[in-house]
């Protein structure tokens, strides 16, 4: 059993999915994110992205890029193998800000990957743009910065914690976040075995966000299961996982509809 779990943390699922978000621009259409999150100590495999090439447009990084004792040169390794891909963004998780944020915020600017400390950036195709929105972890300026947010703008937000993006009330589209690792041990019948009660309705995968309490329309939000582990070098039933997400503008519902 134990080598099992052992072999299970060492693996990775790259799951597809297409996502509609209702305010997608036209141009937008098609294009795609490959995400990933929790990385921690763990080397990535260039295998385990070679699929990803030439497919996505960017790179999204949603915290716990390191953790404390982490040899830096993984860090630089995983870094640059995910700027080769495409433009690179990234937000800060908990583990993060114990391993040395310095000595990150030298290795991500070396690396050309973008850190987003409760920034806004606007992703370019042709005259259409997209706002992306990256948020600190535990940040006291969270809310300021998304209150400043049109309601009409498609919008995807960065933030390690999904807690903490329900917690916002979250204006957007799209929320992609991690934190969880679906819970890393995970038993038949009753779920996650280390995760703390408060996750256990976000432990991982797809869920409907509203966008505010005034508008009908659903975003959505994704907890990645993560691409390291945290403290036991283990998974059961709980696998790794990165993300490829194509952007779908929504189907036009036909006249007879």
């Amino acid at each position: 059993m134990l080598l099992h779990m052992w072999l299970e943390a060492r693996s990775c699922d790259l799951k597809q999915d297409d996502v509609e978000l209702m305010n997608l621009p036209s141009a937008f259409d098609g294009t795609a994110i490959l995400y990933i999150s929790d990385m921690h100590k763990r080397l990535l495999k260039t295998s385990d992205i070679e699929m990803c090439k030439g497919k996505a447009d960017w790179v999204l990084i949603g915290g716990d890029i390191a953790e404390e004792g982490i040899p830096w040169s993984i860090v630089r390794h995983n870094m640059s193998l995910l700027s080769s891909l495409a433009p690179a963004f990234a937000v800060y998780g908990n583990h993060d800000k114990k391993a040395g944020s310095a000595q990150l915020d030298r290795i991500l600017k070396d690396s050309k990957v973008l850190l987003l400390q409760d920034k806004t950036v606007y992703l370019q195709k042709g005259a259409d743009q997209l706002r992306l929105v990256g948020l600190d972890y535990r940040s006291r300026q969270s809310k300021e910065l998304l209150q400043n947010l049109g309601h009409h703008d498609c919008t995807i937000v960065l933030i390690h914690d999904p807690l903490e993006a329900l917690a916002l009330e979250v204006d957007a589209d799209l929320v992609l976040s991690g934190h969880t690792h679906g819970g890393q041990l995970v038993l038949p019948w009753f779920g996650p075995i280390f995760l703390n009660r408060a996750y256990r309705g976000v432990a991982s995968g797809w869920f409907s966000l509203k966008r505010n309490k005034r508008d009908i329309p659903n975003g959505k939000m994704l907890v990645s299961r993560g691409y390291g582990t945290n403290h036991l070098p283990l998974r059961l039933g709980c696998p790794a996982e990165i993300h490829l997400i194509t952007l779908r503008s929504p189907a036009s519902e036909s006249p007879d509809q």
